[in-house]
């Protein structure tokens, strides 16, 4: 009975520690979040740049091209989930992984599953995402820069347009064609949209600047 006791002993004080620990990682999110700077969602990376500080990493999230309802928004998805006590229903609305399309991206991206990253700048107050330029304009500070995204116009859904960074990473282990939530580069099309500045057909970049 002594030893079983000591060896409950040992096993509570080890969920103690990590509960403690779990504790000091949700206040120290807490203080970055509540400081008054503003937040970013650097989509298609797991970390953020040495002017900012990460949230937390994660996985883009988001509802099937295929869909005709669901949210239009992407969602920076945590790893270390929760859940609570809820069960499925019948009638819900689903959320999905994203995957980048197409080779737009880089050799070899097609079907790799997309990471993200909620970043807060270390300094700043401001946070903008600019279309049309990967660098910032004048006074601001880059905290990065790539090429927009949205689905295909011939897609059933509709998405927000994103700024995903040019070097894209990848989620380990996600290289099937999933489908779900897809990123499409996006490229100018003449017309309303006046040519110059812009270039037909021509991919449009973007930067997020921080100030």
């Amino acid at each position: 009975m002594e030893s079983k006791l000591q060896d409950i002993t040992v096993e509570l004080n080890q969920e103690k520690q990590k509960v403690e620990h779990l504790t000091t990682q949700l206040n120290h999110q807490s203080t970055l979040i509540s400081d008054g700077k503003p937040t970013y969602i650097r989509w298609g990376t797991h970390s953020c740049n040495t002017n900012a500080t990460l949230i937390y990493s994660g996985q883009l999230g988001g509802t099937s091209y295929a869909s005709t309802g669901g949210a239009a928004n992407p969602l920076c998805m945590v790893h270390d989930v929760i859940w609570g006590s809820h069960q499925s229903e019948g009638n819900m609305a689903e959320i999905h992984g994203a995957e980048y399309q197409d080779n737009f991206w880089g050799t070899n991206t097609v079907n790799k599953d997309v990471p993200c990253a909620v970043c807060k700048p270390n300094t700043h107050s401001s946070v903008l995402m600019i279309p049309g330029r990967n660098q910032c304009l004048l006074g601001w500070t880059e905290e990065y820069h790539g090429y927009l995204s949205a689905n295909l116009v011939s897609h059933q859904h509709t998405n927000h347009y994103i700024c995903v960074d040019e070097k894209v990473e990848f989620l380990d282990g996600g290289a099937e064609n999933n489908e779900g939530y897809l990123l499409y580069g996006v490229r100018a099309h003449c017309g309303s949209l006046k040519c110059p500045p812009y270039i037909n057909g021509k991919p449009i970049t973007c930067v997020v600047c921080s100030q």
